[in-house]
């Protein structure tokens, strides 16, 4: 009989443990699924610069417009600010954004300069085309960022996100241009 009242006992003890810690690994599990969205995101916007760089070389205009990114970032900061996103932290994050898609471009026109010539890719249409889909990934990006809010300003955020992209690019096969790239992109994710 006391046997079966310890393990009784033991049972209820372990019951009442598993349901404390499933809302915390539940809640892991779910911020992660946010955060390798935001990632995959990322990585879509990284490779988007491959066209705009062409557009670039296409028409011999600076990668550098600075007028066009303050649009970008306010218009990204205004939609953030209604579902809580501080401007700190929306305007941090997409200019970092910017700044990864800009290396790429850089990356892609100095290596198709030294080669003389860039790829026979189709071409397609910066307003038309590649709008569109930087809008998709914006409303995308804060859908997420408001999901991962408070894990962002935690002490595990940095560390976390490195060990996560890192695994991320290599899982992904990125080549070193959009591995820094990508690092470029989330460089102060974790500092707010």
């Amino acid at each position: 009989m006391k046997t079966q009242r310890r393990h009784t006992r033991t049972l209820c003890a372990a019951a009442i443990m598993l349901m404390c810690l499933s809302p915390l690994s539940h809640g892991a599990a779910m911020q992660d699924k946010a955060l390798v969205s935001i990632l995959d995101m990322t990585v879509s916007r990284l490779k988007i610069a491959r066209q705009v760089a062409l557009a670039k070389w296409d028409s011999q205009k600076p990668v550098e417009d600075s007028a066009r990114e303050a649009i970008v970032i306010a218009a990204a900061v205004k939609e953030a600010q209604q579902v809580g996103i501080s401007p700190t932290v929306a305007t941090g994050f997409f200019s970092d954004q910017i700044e990864a898609n800009k290396l790429v471009q850089y990356g892609l026109l100095a290596d198709w300069r030294r080669a003389g010539i860039a790829p026979p890719d189709e071409r397609v249409n910066l307003l038309n085309d590649i709008r569109p889909e930087l809008d998709r990934l914006q409303k995308g990006f804060i859908q997420e960022l408001a999901a991962v809010q408070v894990f962002q300003s935690s002490a595990q955020c940095p560390v976390h996100m490195a060990k996560l992209s890192g695994k991320y690019a290599i899982d992904k096969g990125l080549s070193p241009l959009y591995s820094i790239a990508l690092d470029r992109a989330l460089a102060r994710f974790c500092e707010h």
